[in-house]
C-alpha cells in the first residue's frame, strides 16, 4: 500500500508573528514589533535552555530536550574506510498525546 503524503506549507517566523499579531493586537493593543520581540526572546530562551541541557515542557503541546548520541563506527562508502564518529548532543522533540490525536483527526 502506498503511503499518502500531504504537501506541507512552511510557516516562517514572520508569518507566525503576523498570525499572532492579528489576535493579540485586538485583545491587548500590542504592536507587531512588540509581538516579534516577545517571540524572538522566547526562541532565544529556548535555545539557551537547550544548550545548557535543560528540558522545556509546554504541556498539551510538546517537550524539548537534548540527549547524548553515542559514538559509533561508520564506513565511508566510496573508500570503504572505517571511521569513528564521536559522541554528540542532539536535540529531541516529543509531541503531547493530545496534540497527536488532534492532528490525526484533521484529514
Amino acid at each position: 500500500m502506498a503511503k499518502k503524503t500531504s504537501k506541507s506549507t512552511l510557516v516562517s517566523k514572520k508569518i507566525l508573528t503576523d498570525r499572532i499579531s492579528v489576535n493579540l493586537s485586538k485583545k491587548y493593543s500590542l504592536t507587531k514589533i512588540q509581538i516579534e520581540t516577545v517571540l524572538s526572546e522566547l526562541l532565544e530562551e529556548v535555545k539557551k535552555a537547550l544548550i545548557k541541557g535543560e528540558e522545556i515542557r509546554l504541556p498539551s503541546y510538546l517537550s524539548l530536550k537534548t540527549t547524548i548520541q553515542a559514538a559509533r563506527v561508520a564506513m565511508n562508502l566510496q573508500t570503504k574506510k572505517k571511521m569513528t564518529i564521536p559522541a554528540k548532543r542532539v536535540p529531541k522533540v516529543k509531541f503531547s498525546e493530545d496534540l497527536k490525536k488532534e492532528i490525526a483527526q484533521k484529514k
